[in-house]
């Protein structure tokens, strides 16, 4: 029931500039039909979903806009708060009605930077939403509303919109780095003349666009680096002098925030035009098939320079499903053809979720997704950033394959991994980024078993017959990426009231530097935040000493708190926010793939903290495809317990 397929663009710029060219009482007759016309399309209680997120910001966009220009113009910043909400819902009818990627699809050989801006805007509104949701479940969980009135409730609220708002902005630049470094920037165009296309279509052949065929890169490639890296605030975060050639895998080491994953941004050409870094000196690409010699400080770029795999997939995916990820994959090596897409996902296990959404799909299964759909083999130079990171074993299989089969064709293929166990075996070279890091063993104990605290949830998803889980258990969660350990744990805290840290660190952070997610880790904190100087709220003290001492032990002491967190690396943000787990002290803790962005000397530090947690009677739950996780809870005693076709049982040690 949305607006016909040809008529969504002069849609759109009807429902953005109508509302700001019509007087109020026409306003609100508009805003009664796109409100009908909602209600028609999806229903009252999706509409009414809708204006919880954005109606209470609308309200803190005007009350703001009020608190500058004075109350005097209260009649001004009502209709103007009126034409935001209004352009909003004719934004949204666009959304509930048009898939992004056929934005993408329509705009492809004409104008694709706004083709691709309104998908970026399209895909990030249901994002919002969503994100708004887990910031509130963020609250609850850390008790800001038990006992609060509803003035101070409010308050609360309205402290996590800034950390919201910032978020939505570095998913959005997120997106547009993922575009930019697969060249959906650039206008597709034929790589054959004119005509050929007359003599296909005389014959009755098919039309498409020719690709650049997969060949042995022999010599050519190679990679030049003399450059370095600063942050804002001047500190160097890599200095690199390289010469990389291709038929080589190169393995990138380092501690958690050194510059890794900057570094792979620069060669993609993404960075430093969206990201806060200065780089100075240069890099040279030689051996690209389409665009041959590359000097990287002539881009930013349009077309795609390299393929760039990035961490957090689920935030650099552009489509609403898996098979349209593969429609808008823009590849040298062409666009995909039907029954090469089947072939591609039956490999990575991906075939029966061809129509699913990849906000469904598990982390493992998006990290598949991202890799089956733009893993290129007509790009010379490869950058896979933590890209096993979420696979079970036949996953990285899978990766292994691809990444020694590109080898062999003279590409170069960059990784960079903090569990380097399974890449040492295949690497060709490895560069150690800052200090070489020493081999690090895990802290192991014992600890003996406690009083029953709880056991997981029986309900339609899983069935088992386990044994309860006792104070000072150590309970390793293993299974198949979509097996549903992600759902196990996120349904047993939503059940039994328990604090659950997952995958992703951003849903769990809230302020937008580090100094306001300091102080929204804790209701007392919060409070004290908001006195004046002179007043002393009691325990305020004992909470910020633990706090301090919990950033000293996880190395997050030396971060200045004015610092941006969406400014941090993966690492330093997954350590953050597992500050205001770690300061409780719940009966279960439940942690999603705890090693997710952390180096080895890091996640030791972690692991000793989990130790002293058992030790105090807490039980711990994690879920990991880490060999070296999975070594360490056997070796700690811990128990294992297996996901498979919805039935969680317990390996016999």
């Amino acid at each position: 029931m949305g607006p016909p397929r040809h008529f969504r663009l002069p849609f759109l710029i009807l429902v953005v500039v109508l509302p700001l060219l019509l007087e109020w009482r026409h306003l609100a007759a508009w805003g009664g039909i796109l409100f009908l016309w909602s209600m028609a399309m999806v229903g009252p209680r999706s509409l009414l979903r809708w204006l919880r997120v954005w109606l209470p910001l609308s309200i803190l966009y005007g009350a703001i806009l009020l608190l500058f220009s004075g109350t005097e113009n209260w009649e001004q910043t009502l209709l103007l708060v009126a034409r935001l909400l209004i352009a909003l819902l004719g934004m949204q009818i666009l959304t509930w009605s048009v898939p992004p990627s056929d934005v993408v699809q329509s705009f492809e050989w004409a104008l694709p930077r706004l083709g691709v801006s309104l998908a970026i805007a399209l895909r990030l509104v249901p994002r919002l939403e969503r994100s708004a949701k887990w910031r509130i479940e963020t609250l609850e969980e850390r008790g800001f509303v038990e006992n609060q009135s509803g003035v101070k409730a409010l308050r609360t609220r309205a402290s996590i919109w800034p950390g919201w708002l910032a978020d939505s902005l570095d998913h959005a630049h997120d997106l547009g780095d993922a575009v930019q470094s697969r060249g959906i920037l650039a206008p597709r165009r034929w790589r054959h003349g004119a005509k050929q296309r007359l003599v296909q279509f005389a014959l009755g052949e098919e039309i498409r666009e020719d690709g650049v065929t997969p060949h042995h890169f022999s010599d050519s490639v190679q990679l030049g680096l003399d450059l370095q890296i600063n942050l804002p605030n001047g500190r160097c975060i890599g200095r690199h002098k390289e010469l990389l050639r291709g038929g080589k895998i190169v393995l990138l080491r380092g501690h958690s925030g050194c510059g890794k994953s900057s570094l792979l941004r620069v060669i993609a050409g993404v960075s430093p035009w969206q990201h806060p870094v200065t780089v100075n000196g240069r890099v040279h690409i030689s051996g690209h098939p389409t665009l041959g010699e590359i000097n990287l400080a002539d881009g930013p770029f349009t077309e795609a320079i390299s393929c760039w795999i990035p961490q957090d997939p689920d935030r650099h995916g552009l489509a609403e499903s898996v098979q349209r990820e593969f429609k808008i994959a823009r590849r040298l090596s062409g666009p995909w053809k039907q029954q090469e897409m089947l072939e591609c996902l039956q490999e990575w296990n991906l075939l029966d979720k061809l129509q699913s959404q990849p906000e469904n799909l598990s982390e493992g299964e998006q990290q598949r997704l991202l890799l089956a759909a733009h893993l290129d083999s007509a790009q010379p130079i490869w950058l896979l950033d933590e890209a096993d990171v979420h696979l079970d074993e036949a996953g990285f299989i899978q990766l292994g394959k691809a990444v020694v089969k590109h080898r062999a064709r003279g590409g170069l293929v960059i990784v960079v991994a903090h569990r380097q166990a399974r890449w040492k075996r295949i690497a060709d070279q490895v560069i150690d980024i800052g200090d070489p890091m020493p081999s690090q063993e895990y802290p192991s104990v014992w600890v003996e078993r406690g009083e029953e605290v709880g056991i997981p949830p029986q309900d339609t998803l899983f069935s088992h017959e386990l044994k309860p889980v006792c104070a000072g258990d150590l309970i390793l969660v293993q299974g198949e990426n979509g097996s549903g350990k992600t759902t196990l744990l996120r349904e047993w805290s939503s059940q039994s009231g328990l604090p659950w840290l997952p995958t992703s660190p951003d849903r769990r952070l809230l302020g937008m530097t580090i100094e306001e997610e300091l102080s929204l880790q804790h209701p007392v904190l919060f409070e004290q935040h908001l006195a004046v100087d002179d007043v002393k709220i009691p325990e305020a003290e004992n909470i910020q000493l633990q706090q301090s001492a919990l950033r000293l032990d996880l190395g997050l002491s030396q971060l200045s708190t004015v610092t941006p967190v969406h400014d941090l690396s993966t690492g330093e943000r997954r350590r953050l926010s597992l500050l205001p787990l770690l300061m409780r002290k719940p009966p279960i803790m439940l942690l999603d793939e705890i090693d997710h962005g952390l180096d080895d000397l890091t996640l030791a530090d972690l692991l000793e903290q989990l130790n002293t947690r058992r030790k105090s009677g807490c039980a711990v739950v994690i879920t990991s495809h880490s060999p070296d996780l999975v070594a360490w809870a056997k070796v700690s005693g811990g128990r294992v317990w297996n996901i498979s076709d919805g039935q969680l049982t317990e390996v016999s040690s």
